[in-house]
C-alpha cells in the first residue's frame, strides 16, 4: 500500500496550485516540481492478522517507523520530474505466534534479523528513478531490487483532464496478475476511486478507495488483500505539494481452504512529509 506524493501547479499567490475556470471550487490539478526538492517522508505502518487453517490459530503483528526521500533529480522543458527514492532508515518490530519478537533498527543495530533480511544493504542507499509528468503518468527505473517491506510510498495518482468542482470523482483502473496453481496468470481488473471532498486551511483533502470487479475465490481474495485501502490525502496549496495520507485495508476473508478457515486482516499506513515538530508522525522516529 502502501503508501504518495502529490503535487499541483500554481497561480501566483498558491505556491503549487492552480485554479482556472470560473470558479475558485473547480481548479486544475496539476503536478509542478522543483529541481533540487528535497521530502522527507516520515512513515509509520502497522499490520495485524489473524489466520484460522484446519483449526490452527496464527497472529502476526508487525509495526514500522521509516523516513523515506524523494529528491527531484531534474525537471524536463515538459515540467517532467525524474525522483531519486530512498529510505533513509527504518525501524521495524514483528510478533508471530510460536515465535521470538524480531526488532531491527537501522539507526541502532549493525546486524539485521532473519525476518527483516531482506533490507540488507538497501537502507540509505538510492532505489529507484521515478518519472512523473505535470498529470501523474509514471515511469519507473529501479536501481537494485526491492520488495513491499521498503516500497515507495505512492507519489502521484492520476488527475482529472478538466478542473473539478467539490465532490467530483476520477477513476484509475488497474490489471493485476495472480498467480494459479496451474501455472496460468488470472488477470484481475482493479479500480482506484478518488473524490476531492473539500478545500478548506490551505488543504485539500481527496478521498481514495479501491475496488475490484473480477469475481474471486476466497484464496484468491487473501492474496490481494492490501490493495483493497481506503483514505485520504491532505495537499497543503502553499506548498504545492501532497502532506499527509492514510489507508486502512479492514477485511475478513472465509473459506480460504475449508470452510471454517478464515483471515482476518487489518493495515494502517500514514505517511506525513509536513515537517513540523507538533506532528505526531513528524516528531516520532525511533531512537
Amino acid at each position: 500500500m502502501n503508501r504518495r506524493l502529490f503535487i499541483f501547479s500554481t497561480m501566483a499567490g498558491l505556491g503549487g496550485f492552480s485554479l482556472f475556470g470560473s470558479e475558485a471550487t473547480k481548479p486544475l490539478l496539476r503536478y509542478r516540481f522543483k529541481p533540487g526538492e528535497e521530502l522527507h517522508w516520515n512513515v509509520q505502518h502497522t499490520l495485524k492478522m489473524k489466520n484460522i487453517i484446519g483449526g490452527i490459530e496464527e497472529n502476526i503483528e508487525t509495526r514500522s517507523r521509516a523516513v523515506k526521500i524523494w529528491k527531484t533529480l531534474s525537471v524536463d522543458h515538459q515540467g517532467a520530474a525524474t525522483f531519486e527514492y530512498r529510505v533513509e532508515d527504518i525501524d521495524m518490530h514483528q510478533a508471530q505466534t510460536g515465535q521470538d519478537d524480531a526488532v531491527y533498527n537501522s539507526r541502532r543495530d549493525k546486524m539485521i534479523p532473519p525476518e527483516f533480511i531482506n533490507l540488507e544493504g538497501k537502507i540509505g542507499r538510492p532505489l529507484a528513478h521515478i518519472k512523473v509528468d505535470p498529470q501523474g503518468n509514471t515511469t519507473k527505473k529501479p536501481i537494485r531490487e526491492y520488495d513491499g517491506s521498503i516500497s515507495e510510498n505512492r507519489i502521484v495518482i492520476p488527475l482529472p483532464d478538466v478542473p473539478v468542482a467539490i465532490g467530483s470523482a476520477w477513476t484509475e483502473t488497474k490489471q493485476r496478475d495472480l498467480p494459479q496453481p496451474n501455472q496460468t496468470v488470472k488477470k484481475i481488473k482493479m479500480r482506484d476511486e478518488f473524490t476531492l471532498e473539500k478545500i478548506q486551511s490551505g488543504l485539500a483533502t481527496i478521498k481514495f478507495a479501491t475496488l475490484t470487479f473480477t469475481p474471486l475465490t476466497p484464496k484468491e481474495e487473501s492474496q490481494l488483500l492490501d490493495y483493497f485501502s481506503v483514505g485520504t490525502m491532505a495537499l497543503d496549496l502553499e506548498a504545492g505539494h501532497f502532506i499527509r495520507h492514510e489507508a486502512t485495508v479492514d477485511r475478513q476473508v472465509v473459506g480460504i481452504q475449508g470452510a471454517s478457515d478464515s483471515i482476518r486482516y487489518f493495515s494502517r499506513t500514514t505517511e506525513c512529509c509536513c515537517g513540523r515538530q507538533a506532528c505526531g508522525i513528524c516528531s516520532a522516529r525511533g531512537t
